[in-house]
């Protein structure tokens, strides 16, 4: 995909419209794949803000050797391609922000993967996107701390 995005000041993940400065980062993956050393955690389901229907997955995946965590958000098989927006966010309590794939992009497939270092922490982390002029969006909230 395209570049990570760190998005600096005091925005969390559940932040759906934001206007912060962005600092970019090298792109690392053209594939929705953590890579190696990564275990998969969990999955929390993207729904419809108006009716509640399942339309994608955030993702959270943990590499113990360097205490990061990892996130992917990816629509359901029938509509990737056909989504507009996809987002994927992961912060912690004491990371300056947030990190972001894809609040500033128009992604369509998967958004991420991004990292953030949360050894000893929780993350929260958030995936959204637009489908059939509904937003959509999946969030876990200070989950997998450690």
């Amino acid at each position: 995909m395209s570049a990570r995005r760190a998005v600096t000041g005091a925005a969390a993940v559940l932040a759906l419209t934001v206007t912060p400065a962005l600092i970019s980062t090298p792109a690392s993956a053209a594939t929705a794949s953590c890579g190696s050393g990564y275990a998969f955690l969990d999955s929390y389901p993207i729904k419809g803000l108006d009716s509640s229907r399942t339309g994608g997955y955030v993702s959270l995946y943990y590499n113990s050797s360097t205490g990061k965590n990892c996130a992917i958000a990816k629509p359901i098989a029938s509509w990737s391609g056909l989504v507009n927006h996809l987002d994927v966010q992961l912060s912690t309590r004491t990371y300056p922000g947030f990190v972001d794939d894809g609040l500033d992009q128009n992604y369509h497939q998967w958004a991420g993967p991004i990292y953030i270092p949360a050894r000893g922490e929780c993350v929260d982390v958030g995936g959204y996107f637009d489908y059939g002029g509904e937003r959509f969006a999946g969030h876990g909230y200070q989950v997998h701390c450690g």
